[in-house]
């Protein structure tokens, strides 16, 4: 949007600015045009009044070329054609018929055109005529020719090559410098969307700018708080929901165990067991993606180190492989649960996990690989969904471990994703944006 912004004001404000220049050029032009034909009229009114003074002496001036401006009309010209309006003009202004008929330089100085002339000389700057003719009061034809003003900038345009390219320039410019001013603040609500739909934890947009963007930004953050009241609501409801069921669940619980028939009892316990559980993990979920931990800036390779050491304390096959030498700024307790399900995940389904970390074109990537059968490839995807039991699932697990991390890691802009190795064994991988990221020493994959 900002380049067609940008392309539309610098096209418009350069074909503006040629326009202009073009009818500022033709005015100028239509100026001098009047102009030149005033001082004609006064030349042509002046050799007219001369002949009424001294009809020999002018005759003999013009003959001679003594005049500059007017000289004798050639023998063979003829009044045909004449100007009927520069013609009803030039009789209003001496008082009797006159007639008048332009004619342009290569006729008025024919004689310049079979001479020879230097190079620096341009015969197009010679001045066009008219070719004057009235019969006096006392019933004499006078025949003359006026010269008009050389009109020299004819061929030099104001609307040049240069000047096309400077207006394009600028206008280039200016449109850039406008479409930069315009487009900040849908920027600022560009950036907000994007953050938001990464993580729930935003901040509003700061409301500046011209009206209209202030109203859509306004609106905007109203939107971004109904969905955030929406999230909380949600998850008050979850919470009061949990909490009520625990009282009847556990009185059953008490119930279960008076049934006399020790495996109907303990298969009946089980069941329950799993329906605690699922309402439980199901709050986790629903909290987990309305967290409000503060941010801070963590090492990664000890925030790795440590989680697999705390799990080699229980027995676990966990082992930290490869660190980054970075720090990143991430909401610590958040990516704590994420690996924390992922870990668990894969000494679940591959009986032992590796902790690693690199970076990836400026992002950093996490990841927590084992050695276990995989997914197949259509099953990536589904994997995220909470409570969806996969081709590869065993066990007692509610199937949401991995969507409480996905929900856990949006709460700092990464992105969870899994892929199958090479070798067997699936890897899931926490990618944190590069503006995250703080480099601390030197390590490689």
């Amino acid at each position: 949007m900002a380049g067609r912004l940008a392309l539309v004001l610098a096209l418009g404000m350069a074909a503006s600015a040629i326009l202009a220049l073009e009818a500022s050029d033709r005015l100028q032009r239509a100026n001098f045009r009047k102009e030149q034909a005033a001082a004609a009229f006064r030349s042509a009114t002046d050799i007219a009044e001369r002949f009424d003074r001294d009809p020999l002496g002018t005759k003999t001036a013009l003959d001679e070329n003594l005049v500059l401006g007017a000289h004798p009309v050639k023998s063979d010209w003829r009044m045909s054609g004449a100007n009927p309006e520069l013609s009803r003009e030039l009789t209003s202004r001496l008082g009797f018929p006159a007639q008048i008929k332009t004619f342009d330089n290569r006729t008025c100085f024919a004689q310049f055109q079979r001479n020879r002339y230097a190079a620096g000389m341009n015969i197009d700057a010679l001045p066009d005529c008219w070719f004057v003719r009235y019969v006096d009061k006392a019933g004499t034809e006078r025949r003359y020719v006026v010269d008009l003003w050389p009109d020299r900038s004819f061929y030099q345009h104001n609307v040049g090559h240069p000047y096309v390219v400077l207006i394009i320039i600028a206008g280039a410019l200016l449109g850039l410098l406008a479409a930069s001013l315009a487009m900040a603040p849908l920027r600022r609500m560009e950036k907000s969307a994007r953050a938001f739909s990464l993580e729930v934890d935003f901040e509003p947009i700061p409301v500046k700018g011209p009206s209209e963007v202030r109203a859509a930004l306004e609106t905007f953050n109203i939107a971004q708080e109904r969905v955030r009241e929406v999230i909380r609501e949600r998850t008050q409801i979850l919470a009061s929901v949990t909490h009520d069921l625990q009282t009847p669940l556990t009185r059953l619980r008490l119930r279960l165990e008076q049934v006399e028939d020790e495996v109907l009892r303990d298969r009946l316990v089980a069941d329950l067991a799993v329906t605690q559980q699922l309402v439980r993990d199901g709050l986790d979920l629903a909290r987990s993606s309305e967290i409000r931990e503060p941010w801070a800036v963590i090492d990664i390779d000890s925030v790795l180190s440590s989680a697999a050491e705390d799990a080699a304390e229980f027995g676990h096959r966990v082992v930290f492989t490869t660190g980054c030498g970075v720090q990143a700024r991430v909401k610590p307790n958040a990516l704590g649960r994420a690996l924390g399900n992922l870990v668990d995940n894969a000494q679940k389904y591959g009986g032992s996990a590796e902790l690693s970390c690199w970076r990836d074109n400026g992002d950093l990537v996490i990841c927590v690989a084992d050695r276990g059968p995989g997914l197949p490839d259509y099953e990536l995807e589904q994997a995220f969904q909470p409570f969806r039991r996969l081709s590869s699932s065993k066990g007692s697990g509610t199937g949401i471990g991995l969507a409480i991390a996905q929900a856990q890691a949006k709460t700092f802009g990464a992105i969870l994703t899994l892929r199958n190795r090479k070798n067997g064994g699936l890897s899931a991988e926490i990618r944190i944006p590069v503006k995250s990221v703080r480099t601390t020493g030197q390590a490689g994959r």
